[in-house]
Formats: C-alpha cells, structure tokens, sequence
C-alpha cells in the first residue's frame, strides 16, 4: 500500500535505518539519527545505484512522488546520443507543473507564454546546446515589445525548464538564472492608500455619519474583519457560524484559492446582528438598498470614503494596512498568526511547508484585541461610551 503523509510524519528512528515503500520503487529511508530522505533504487548499466530526491520535511510526500516521476520519465526515455529538445523538455515540465496550479486561467497562461514567446526561438533545439546568449535575446525582445511584466515571467519559466532537466540529469548546468537582470525592473505597485494609526479615531466619526446604514455598517464590518473587498461584498449568511464565531469564506471567493477562517468578535457579531435586520431575507450580508436580493456594487463601500472626503487617502484595502501596521507595531502577537489573518501567501516555500499551523486559537485572541482597539478609537470621539 502507497505510503500516507500521517505515517511519515510518524516514522520514528530505531537501532538501525530501514524503509517504508511507498510504490514504483520509492521509498523513505529513517536513518538512526532521525534524518528521512527520500530515494529509489535504479539499475544504470546493469548496476545498482540509489537516487537521493531529498529529506523530509522540506520535501513532502507529494513533492516526492512528483521528484520520482520525473526522474523516472528520464530512466525510461529511450537511449540517444542527442539531448532531447527544449518544447519536449518543458512539456515534461508542464504536465508537473499544471496540476499544482488551481486556476485554469493560471494554467492557460503559464503553457500559452512558453509556446508564445519560446517555442519560435529555441523549441527545436538540444535542451544541452542552448546557449546564454540565445536565452537573453528571447526575454529582451518580449520586454521591447512593451510587455515588461511577461518577459519577467518568460525568464522565470524559462529558467523552471532548464531547473528540471538539471535535476532530471539531462544537462549538468544551465545559462538560464538571473535572465531578468538583463530586462526593465517590473514595475511596483503602489501601496494601496492607507491612513496612520493615529488618523483612525477621526476616520470612524467620519463613518458614523455616513446616511446610509448597510454601507456605514459594512465599513465598520471592514474595519474589524479586514477582509479583501471582494470577499466582503458578496458573502452571504450561511457561511457566518455564530455558534463557533467564525466566518468561512469559500475558496472560489480566496486569492489564494483555499477556504479562509475568519474569527468573530464580539463587535464583529453585533454588526452581524444590526445588518441582518436590514438585510431580511437576502441571502447576502451587504445586501444592496436599491437591488433587494443583490449585494452592493463592486465600489459603494469605496465611493462612500470618497464622499466622507477620503479620496486619495484611504482605501477598502486600506483597512488590511491600517490593521497589519497596529498589529505588527504595537502587540506580541505572533507575526505568521497575522500573516495568515491577512491571507497572505507564504513567500519561503521551504518555511510553508513546516508552517501549516492555522494558528486559530491565537487568531481569536488577536481579532477580539482589534475590535476592543477600534472601540478605544471610537471611544475617544465619544462614538461609544467607555463601558461599551
């Protein structure tokens, strides 16, 4: 039977190393001292020889089974004096690569701008006699043709290509790293407009009289969930839990395209509450004044911080910066625990893969901590009173 990730991660060292197969001739190996690495058994010239993919955790199961069958697709390929073509290199790639990408239109573009920009140039060639220069013009000439920000990303799968056959064993080293130093620096972003903590008791006197109530309470609900926008604005009441407080927004509605767990304070609760009288029987939370049975449009909550006079310096976004910077500056709260309220992808995929934790418990404690200091701010405007 195929190896479980619990019984991996369960593997404990004993006298002596041994094995758990998992199939296809994979296997962990726990070595006395702890250390499992993953390898197979292989025969290279009517000799036995043993290939190392790399140690657990860093490498999970998944990445394994996906390591062993790219190495295996290598063993089996038939014997040529001639290194196959870079386009059958990156399809072997992309057939790995695709899966591990949830959106269709992600997947769609990462094939589209190989064979696009890539293909004409080098598809037909030995993936081993391609030279640096050849790779430098293909990403020089997509960033001439005023598309800086996809020749950042044709160098990048460009480099995952030539990365693959390197560790597949097809070329011992590769010209394909650090091809975007050649090309225009992307351009950043601007942070989306955000007040500093010490504006923030003057922002919500200015939510308080805003006249119409679903966009003033929604902008409060804002201000304590610090959702994205497009999160908020089409949630509906069967994914709030008042039992366990939380709310569960669904994956297809997620940047990172995985269910979110928002916990509830007790304000958070209580506009919940106020919202749901003016919403009656819609299924959305926001429900819009002028749609009964709609959520509100894709910029009232935007457009009403504009009319209270915000336009410029605070944005729906801005509530995620105004939130990070109070927790981060001025709490112990554990910097991943934000992180992961703020659904923020991992940028260290070695660290993801040791961090799964949701760090809920914590998350409860920091989201009431918030509420209690957007109440101080109100507090101090006398929007509230002391005790509320």
């Amino acid at each position: 039977m195929p190896l479980t990730a619990k019984q991996v991660s369960a593997a404990q060292p004993k006298d002596k190393p041994y094995k758990l197969t998992d199939a296809n001739r994979l296997y962990l190996y726990v070595a006395v001292s702890g250390t499992k690495s993953w390898r197979c058994n292989y025969l290279d010239g009517g000799k036995d020889k043993t290939k190392t993919f790399g140690q657990y955790p860093a490498m999970s199961l998944a990445d394994a089974r996906m390591a062993h069958v790219q190495f295996r697709d290598v063993q089996d390929a038939p014997a040529s004096d001639t290194a196959p073509t870079f386009k059958k290199v990156a399809e072997a790639w992309l057939k790995i690569k695709l899966p591990t990408l949830s959106n269709p239109k992600h997947q769609l573009q990462v094939a589209k701008t190989i064979e696009q920009y890539v293909y004409p140039h080098i598809g037909g060639k030995p993936i081993d006699q391609i030279k640096r220069q050849e790779l430098v013009n293909i990403v020089r000439l997509v960033a001439e043709s005023g598309v800086v920000e996809t020749a950042h990303r044709v160098a990048g799968r460009i480099n995952m290509v030539f990365d693959y056959a390197q560790d597949a064993g097809l070329i011992e080293a590769h010209a394909a790293n650090d091809l975007t130093r050649v090309i225009e620096q992307r351009k950043r972003k601007k942070p989306m407009p955000s007040i500093p903590p010490g504006e923030a008791p003057a922002l919500f006197a200015a939510i308080a009289t805003y006249d119409e109530p679903v966009t003033e309470l929604g902008l409060m609900l804002m201000a304590h969930i610090f959702v994205r926008t497009k999160e908020l604005r089409v949630a509906q009441w069967t994914e709030i839990n008042y039992e366990d407080a939380v709310w569960v927004v669904p994956e297809d509605r997620m940047k990172l395209r995985k269910p979110h767990v928002v916990p509830l304070s007790k304000q958070a609760i209580k506009l919940l509450r106020e919202l749901a009288v003016l919403a009656g029987k819609s299924p959305y939370i926001l429900n819009s004044p002028l749609r009964f049975g709609h959520p509100v449009s894709e910029n009232t909550l935007l457009f009403a911080l504009y009319r209270l006079g915000y336009r410029g310096r605070m944005t729906v976004h801005g509530f995620r910066a105004l939130a990070s910077s109070v927790l981060n500056e001025k709490t112990d709260f554990d910097a991943d625990a934000i992180e992961r309220q703020l659904s923020h992808k991992e940028k260290d995929e070695v660290r993801a893969s040791y961090n799964r934790a949701e760090y809920l418990d914590q998350r409860r404690i920091m989201m009431q901590w918030w509420s209690d200091w957007i109440d101080a701010q109100c507090v101090h405007q006398g929007l509230i009173g002391a005790s509320e």
